[in-house]
């Protein structure tokens, strides 16, 4: 999993029935223990064949909250 500057990112990979995967994933600020994203599954309904494919989705899923979030950041001090 690529760090994440400023970031703590919590994840844990599930075993399901039938040979899937799925995953939890948090994110953290480490500056002040905020929580950007409560622990949750972003792919609720889609079970993962490997845990490799369940992670690479993730690492995707949390370069774009990340980005929203940089981008929210920049507009609210813009304002």
């Amino acid at each position: 999993m690529p760090e994440f500057e400023g970031y703590k990112i919590v994840y844990e990979v599930i075993a399901l029935p039938k040979g899937k995967w799925s995953i939890l994933v948090e994110i953290i600020h480490r500056q002040d223990g905020g929580v950007l994203a409560p622990r949750h599954n972003p792919f609720p309904n889609h079970p993962f064949d490997t845990k490799l494919e369940a992670l690479d989705q993730v690492n995707q899923y949390i370069e774009t909250v990340l980005a929203e979030a940089g981008t929210e950041a920049k507009q609210r001090r813009v304002a």
